[in-house]
């Protein structure tokens, strides 16, 4: 939220560059406030981190709806997605290697070193501005136009609260089978063996899946697009429901989850893109909404799992799919033009 406070306050430029400049420092002083042996100075040093981190990702959702307008923005937050997804799954190899150099301020050093290629390409860069709102002649050609601004305002609003959600939900769900599908292997399955091979398939098709989102996004309507691929997720997790002790199935399941679902997390800013200008404090309540849900997501999952069993995992993420997909329902019919088809093309 204050990273998205920022970007409407300040030059963004500025902005970003103090969090990446702060990131890395605070990142460097993990290790030296460890060593004080003070649990305060190391959860501020973390809070610190978690902040400027946070701040970094609306910043930079934030620079490219303002830099490429309407669902131009698509393609380029699914990249970023699926970067975001392949050096999450590179770095820990790394980290290994420079682990057995027996020194952690060696680990700490290269993950703020990570800090200058982009750095660097920011302050090489044209800061993004945020593009003009319609004027109320072309919202509102008769009548008050502060009525019809606040009309505008209040539908902004409307869609960014829906987006959130939608982004808790796919988030929720995301976070809460890659946190607990080790014991879902264990317990379900019975073959802990198998959890580390689910894993990384699971991150490999949401990144697989966000990589090609970037390509193929640009020839639908996004707005269609997304209903058809919750559709499908849901489809592809009602169809492992009767099957959730076959190892097979689980991989089938996953793999097409991944496929299918990984785009969808940066769906929700790209059709507020398309539906307004967005400020910076707008994006930053959808990623708030993400946030919340990739922690909320693994705690409500894991009460039901310890209440019901491992086949809740399955369930519950069902469930979050179909409230999604009634979610885009009402949200057709609503957005649907007076004589347009029920089940028309409904515009972009």
């Amino acid at each position: 939220m204050l990273g998205g406070w920022l970007c409407d306050v300040c030059p963004i430029k500025v902005a970003m560059s103090c969090c990446i400049g702060s990131s890395a420092l605070s990142v460097l002083s993990v290790p030296f406030a460890a060593a004080t042996g003070n649990a305060w100075i190391l959860s501020a040093n973390f809070f610190l981190l978690g902040c400027v981190g946070s701040a970094l990702v609306s910043f930079t959702v934030s620079a490219a709806c303002w830099s490429f307008p309407g669902k131009e923005v698509g393609p380029v937050l699914a990249t970023c997605n699926g970067a975001f997804g392949m050096t999450s799954a590179a770095l820990p190899l790394i980290f290994k290697l420079l682990h057995w150099q027996g020194k952690a301020v060696v680990e700490y050093s290269f993950v703020a070193a990570c800090s200058l290629p982009p750095l660097a390409f920011l302050l090489a860069s044209q800061a993004p501005t945020r593009p003009v709102e319609k004027s109320l002649e072309e919202i509102e050609s008769e009548g008050d136009q502060d009525a019809a601004l606040h009309r505008v305002r209040i539908q902004q609003w409307v869609a960014v609260i829906a987006a959130a959600v939608a982004q808790f939900l796919f988030s929720g769900a995301n976070s809460a089978l890659l946190s607990w599908i080790v014991l879902y292997s264990a317990d379900e399955l019975e073959d802990r063996s198998v959890a580390p091979f689910l894993v990384s398939l699971l991150q490999s098709s949401l990144m697989l899946g966000s990589f090609g989102a970037s390509r193929y996004q640009r020839y639908f309507a996004l707005w269609n697009l997304a209903r058809f691929q919750v559709f499908a997720v849901l489809s592809g997790l009602l169809l492992w429901l009767p099957f959730t002790k076959s190892i097979f199935a689980t991989v089938c399941a996953l793999a097409w989850y991944g496929l299918a679902g990984g785009p969808l997390v940066t769906y929700c800013s790209t059709l507020l893109n398309q539906h307004c200008s967005p400020s910076g404090l707008q994006l930053a309540v959808i990623n708030v909404g993400g946030n919340f849900g990739a922690s909320a997501g693994p705690f409500i999952v894991g009460i039901l799992m310890i209440k019901s069993g491992p086949s809740a995992l399955p369930l519950t993420v069902s469930y979050a799919f179909l409230a999604a997909l009634l979610g885009f329902g009402v949200a057709s019919i609503e957005r649907r033009p007076k004589g347009e088809p029920l089940l028309g093309a409904g515009g972009q």
